[in-house]
């Protein structure tokens, strides 16, 4: 008998890599923004990559959907406190046709050291046109390995101060972050669809009361069927929303479905 399987795990964002010499930020190719942070400690002796999240200077990168500049407000949270940095104009990199640009690194220096677990973009402003707040989309700080290391900046990189913008509130959901959960998955249908184990990776934009806004394909199982049955099942399924301090927010969550034979 031929079985088709549905996995489903949860994930904040897509990690694409750009021609910089950090990794870039998640595709800003959503519907809930045009742009996209990504956030890296620095050792604050050599301004390089480090793998200690406790530091006065961190390094952000935008990805946007955009041409050739972008202005931004970009938020962090931290342990304790809500900090806010204002990007002015920056150049946009540029990249094949169609696809999201990057500005180079950014240096953020922080009041004290900082361990900043959080960071997304509140504002932004792309191509010169007026700023739009964004959703709250929030990316996690971390550091792979292989990464750790790595110079960022030169002596005429920009230097950006991050502003404390409030202490956080007590969080009586117990946590800072919690992703969207599947309360009821959607209904999918098994078949024949020959000799050979395929999969399909969907992303699936929720909104903020958890409801599908979108399925799209991200990886294909090179079979239609296989396709069409896991975005069938995404759309149909019921999704309890991400929350961040205690709040639903809009997110995206990653559904594979496998066949095996």
């Amino acid at each position: 008998m031929k079985r088709f399987f549905l996995s489903l795990f949860a994930a904040s964002s897509l990690a694409v890599v750009a021609a910089v010499a950090m990794p870039a930020p998640a595709a800003a190719s959503n519907i809930f923004c045009a742009a996209s942070v990504m956030a890296f400690p620095l050792d604050p002796a050599t301004d390089r990559i480090a793998q200690e999240p406790s530091t006065a200077r961190y390094a952000i990168d935008l990805g946007v959907r955009g041409k050739k500049s972008v202005s931004a407000s970009v938020t962090f949270i931290a342990e304790k406190n809500a900090y806010i940095v204002n990007v002015p104009s920056t150049p946009l990199s540029a990249t094949k046709k169609g696809t999201d640009r990057y500005t180079d690194a950014l240096m953020v220096r922080f009041p004290h050291p900082t361990h900043v677990r959080y960071a997304y973009v509140d504002t932004v402003a792309v191509d010169g046109a007026a700023a739009i707040t964004c959703p709250t989309v929030p990316g996690r700080t971390s550091v792979p390995k292989k990464w750790v290391g790595r110079k960022l900046f030169g002596a005429d990189s920009p230097r950006l101060d991050a502003a404390l913008q409030q202490a956080l509130p007590p969080l009586p959901c117990g946590a800072v972050y919690r992703q969207a959960t599947i309360v009821r998955a959607g209904t999918f249908y098994g078949g024949a669809f020959g000799m050979k184990s395929r999969s399909a990776v969907v992303m699936v934009a929720l909104d903020s009361r958890g409801k599908v806004a979108k399925v799209q394909l991200t990886r294909s199982s090179g079979m239609s069927q296989i396709d069409d049955n896991l975005i069938a099942t995404a759309e149909s399924t019921v999704f309890r929303p991400a929350t961040f301090l205690c709040t639903p927010v809009v997110s995206q969550y990653v559904m594979v479905g496998n066949y095996n034979p």
